[in-house]
């Protein structure tokens, strides 16, 4: 209940409401679940939502072993209608007790790790190694996921986990990159830099790096939002 609504019904005054308010909370009868506006619950009610959170969460993970976590939105929308500040409090009160954990807008169960199958764990080192072999010329993922040996949709899930990991890097949505070939890409761009100087035209990075317009230009503007590189004109200049 909001504090309007408690002198709609009461017909006291804020004072008087802040008075009684106090007692039971000292008396842990009640919580004050928000300030701005003032919001109180009962404990039980926190408790009850609380509980439900922690059931949502629990049957997102059974569904959905490849992901880390539900995000909040869906979370909250997931576990009944309520106000933002019960949802807040029922949360933080989990996270307090360490049966949740929070990585970002993602919550899990505390201590949760994805468990891989054998077929998964598989398919993860093979779209590594697939990755990883290709250099700066990568594969789509569609070709990778011919050689799988899962399913489509649970090869999308191991991507990302590899994703998460920083094991391969997304350039574009259609070019992922093994991370050792970003970093040997990084060091060329830096012994070219010593020994040649800080202008870099795109013939050039396309004949440093032997790749193909296709895969030149996303890399270079990869490189730009990093910061390894800045445009200037048709060329870039390494920073």
């Amino acid at each position: 209940m909001s504090l309007s609504q408690i002198i709609a019904r009461t017909g006291w005054t804020s004072a008087e409401i802040q008075q009684v308010t106090k007692r039971l909370t000292d008396a842990k009868r009640l919580r004050v679940i928000g300030e701005q506006p003032f919001t109180i619950a009962s404990p039980k009610s926190v408790a009850a939502f609380s509980a439900a959170l922690r059931k949502t969460i629990e049957e997102f993970h059974r569904a959905n072993p490849l992901l880390p976590g539900i995000p909040k939105q869906d979370l909250r929308s997931r576990a009944g209608k309520t106000s933002l500040e019960l949802f807040a409090v029922a949360l933080d009160d989990l996270v307090k007790e360490k049966a949740v954990s929070l990585s970002g807008d993602l919550v899990q169960r505390a201590g949760r790790e994805i468990a891989l199958s054998s077929d998964e764990a598989k398919a993860k080192e093979l779209i590594e190694t697939e990755f990883e072999r290709a250099g700066l010329t990568v594969p789509s993922f569609a070709a990778v996921l011919e050689k799988l040996p899962v399913e489509s949709a649970r090869a999308q899930k191991i991507l990302q986990i590899l994703l998460r990991e920083k094991v391969l890097i997304k350039v574009t949505d259609d070019l992922v990159f093994h991370r050792t070939a970003v970093a040997r890409l990084r060091g060329l761009l830096a012994k070219y830099r010593k020994e040649r100087g800080e202008k870099l035209p795109i013939p050039v990075f396309k004949e440093l790096t032997g790749v193909t317009r296709k895969y030149a230009i996303p890399l270079l503007e990869y490189l730009d939002r990093e910061r390894v590189t800045r445009r200037v004109g048709d060329e870039r200049v390494i920073l």
